[in-house]
């Protein structure tokens, strides 16, 4: 009890509402957007492309739905953007559970992402403005552990609803969402948060993001690396649900395992990897990172019970966990100070992957089957390390011709 009233005590009411809530956000994804193509497939009888498009293209709204979100939230405040895009969502969810036809559900999506666009960061500044600067990390850290929470336990959730059969997926989300934004509007109210500040002088455009990736060549290649590598793992539980479906007996049950896997794998082995991997350069960080998805990805092609299937996802998430921070550590390092909200900025343009994954993969999943699919996609991302590589190459290349540069080990 006495811990419990410490770390309750450790930070502001609102933060500890914003932690619940990431767990919240999760479970109701968990319940509904996580099931969609599979709803999408037994109610609507849309074939695998059309389902790429359509969960695709929140992916897509979302990256140039963040160059804008800043923008908006300066014009009208933070705290509305933040409200407004909850409440948006909520409607969205009983829309989803509503709408029949293709480019309505197209449509409904991509506000979807433009909702995620403006709320993610805008809830990080908050969680940043109510903490003391030494006690940040700790908080972020506790974010990113709450999120897998909700995406561990929220497949179990989603697959009995899914199953029973008795409640609309999509409601569900929408009231647990709703409690949860009712809660932080009169949380917000009660202890006069007004305004939620956040950076806003250094307000990334994408037409700033485009000229800076088209100077810089190290960035170029590593953003071109970052969208195909997330072709395969930005979007991943959509093209194997759809193979699970048709393939696998309990196909359903097992997707929710297997995303429970990944969320509780992530959660475990978080902190020794990332220790293991501050030993070593982001690059063979990246490298080890990519050859373990591709085994994992080769491996669900080759998977034909839940045995398999599951020590597959658990190399996939290894390769995860080294491979993503990893990432983001290459563009950190080659970032000038003074232009650390254009670079971060123009690293969301990998979120194109997210969009392309789920549409190529469903066009071999439709045309060749899963096992084609899979195998696609391992290639994909050995392709990704031929632009890493090059991006590499050339800073290093770029630290030995700058005064007193220098060039950590491979």
């Amino acid at each position: 009890m006495n811990r419990l009233r410490l770390f309750l005590q450790e930070f502001h009411p609102v933060v500890h509402l914003l932690l619940a809530g990431a767990v919240t956000l999760a479970v109701a994804n968990c319940i509904s957007i996580l099931y969609l193509p599979l709803y999408l497939v037994r109610v609507h009888h849309i074939d695998p492309v059309m389902i790429g498009l359509i969960v695709g293209v929140g992916s897509l709204a979302s990256m140039f739905g963040g160059f804008f979100a800043g923008t908006l939230s300066d014009m009208i405040g933070r705290r509305k953007v933040i409200l407004v895009s909850l409440y948006l969502a909520v409607a969205l969810f009983v829309a989803l559970g509503m709408a029949d036809h293709p480019l309505a559900l197209f449509f409904i999506m991509i506000l979807d992402g433009w909702c995620v666009a403006c709320y993610a960061p805008v809830a990080k500044a908050l969680m940043s403005d109510m903490t003391p600067t030494e006690k940040r990390m700790r908080v972020f850290s506790l974010r990113y552990v709450a999120t897998n929470i909700g995406y561990a336990a929220g497949p179990a959730i989603g697959a009995y609803i899914s199953l029973s059969g008795v409640l609309n997926p999509f409601y569900c989300s929408a009231g647990l969402l709703l409690v949860y934004t009712i809660a932080l509007h009169i949380c917000l109210n009660r202890y006069g948060i007004k305004h939620v500040s956040g950076q806003s002088g250094d307000q990334t455009t994408f037409a700033s993001a485009m000229k800076t990736i088209a100077r810089d060549k190290i960035l170029l290649s590593f953003i071109l690396g970052g969208i195909i590598s997330t072709m395969v793992h930005g979007k991943w539980s959509v093209t194997i649900q759809q193979h699970l479906e048709g393939s696998v007996v309990n196909g359903e049950l097992l997707y929710g395992t297997l995303v429970s896997v990944n969320s509780i794998g992530v959660i475990l082995l978080q902190y020794p990897l990332t220790r293991w991997a501050e030993k070593h350069s982001p690059f063979f960080m990246v490298v080890i990172g990519t050859l373990l998805f591709t085994l994992g990805t080769i491996g669900f092609g080759l998977s034909i019970g839940w045995a398999s299937f599951i020590a597959s996802m658990i190399v996939f998430t290894v390769g995860e966990i080294l491979m993503i921070p990893s990432e983001f550590i290459l563009i950190d390092r080659i970032t000038p100070d003074d232009m650390r909200g254009t670079y971060y900025g123009a690293q969301n343009l990998t979120e194109l992957g997210s969009f392309l994954g789920p549409v190529f993969g469903g066009l071999l999943l439709q045309k060749y089957g899963g096992t084609t699919m899979f195998f696609g996609f391992a290639a994909i991302l050995l392709i990704s390390l031929i632009f890493f590589r090059n991006g590499h190459i050339r800073w290093q290349k770029k630290q030995q011709s700058t005064p007193h540069g220098h060039v950590i080990s491979q």
